[in-house]
């Protein structure tokens, strides 16, 4: 972020975002002397390059202007919205049985007085190592593939290695526990549901092989601060759609209304043509 001088005594903040995805800013205003900012409530969305994330317009020509503030800024864009509820594919081989389970918040293995029931994601368990592959449609915004686990019968590991995507509603979805050095994807790079991204891992868990899920996107925490909600995905399996409210066994599938519901439509006649019978 950056202030400069505008015409007749105004000031612009610029900002600038050198990722491929945009972010969102929350901007907190500790001193706005003589400067007007109606009809900005401090809460933009930063596009990738340079762009103008407020101009404030001098009040009183006779009177001096001063400026001080704050910002918070998170991955995301807090005003994006789906056309449609999102559905995601199991991330595994179409075919592939998988034990799927709500994941638990890591508070409630040091046994608390109250139960955090906050959503963190899913995990799903699977028999043999296999391909991973991309959830729904989004952006590789986030490669963290070079943690090597020296434990074993692990339950949680902070070091997870992981893949995040970027989707059209403003949110992301983290991709974890991943065999180190096996992504099969660039940053930046688009994605389609059911394109592989990486291998998986899991053989040092006590649950053994299985892949993790997250949604996340960015939420006002106060006036000042931005964070993370985490909210609940729905998955398709031959089962039908499920939140994944209780464990149980699921068989992957690709129905194709799936993978082209986010597609454009150009994204969607090339990959009609590329999978015609």
């Amino acid at each position: 972020m950056e202030t400069m001088n505008g015409e007749e005594g105004s000031m612009e903040l610029f900002a600038t975002n050198t990722s491929k995805v945009p972010y969102t800013v929350l901007i907190d205003y500790a001193e706005r002397a003589n400067l007007n900012s109606s009809g900005s409530s401090g809460l933009v969305v930063v596009r990738p390059g340079r762009s103008i994330v407020a101009t404030l317009k001098r009040i009183s020509e006779s009177q001096t202007t001063s400026l001080r503030y704050s910002y918070s800024f998170l991955k995301g864009d807090y005003f994006a919205k789906s056309k449609n509820e999102p559905v995601y594919l199991i991330p595994l081989p179409e075919g592939t049985i998988a034990t799927a389970i709500r994941m638990t918040h890591i508070e409630n293995r040091l046994q608390p007085k109250e139960e955090n029931t906050d959503y963190v994601g899913v995990s799903f368990r699977f028999g043999l190592p296999t391909e991973i592959v991309a959830p729904r449609k989004g952006v590789v915004t986030e490669i963290s593939m070079d943690k090597y686990s020296e434990k074993d019968n692990l339950d949680f590991d902070r070091g997870e290695n992981y893949i995040e995507l970027f989707h059209d509603d403003g949110s992301l979805t983290k991709i974890m526990v991943l065999k180190p050095g096996s992504e099969k994807v660039k940053l930046g790079q688009l994605v389609f549901p059911g394109e592989v991204i990486a291998e998986s891992a899991g053989e040092d868990y006590n649950s053994g092989f299985h892949v993790r899920l997250a949604n996340l996107k960015p939420v006002k925490d106060g006036a000042s601060t931005l964070k993370y909600e985490m909210t609940p995905m729905k998955f398709i399996s031959k089962e039908g759609v499920s939140e994944i409210a209780e464990k149980q066994d699921l068989e992957v599938i690709y129905p194709q209304e799936v993978v082209t519901a986010e597609m454009s439509k150009k994204e969607k006649k090339t990959y009609e043509g590329e999978n015609k019978d």
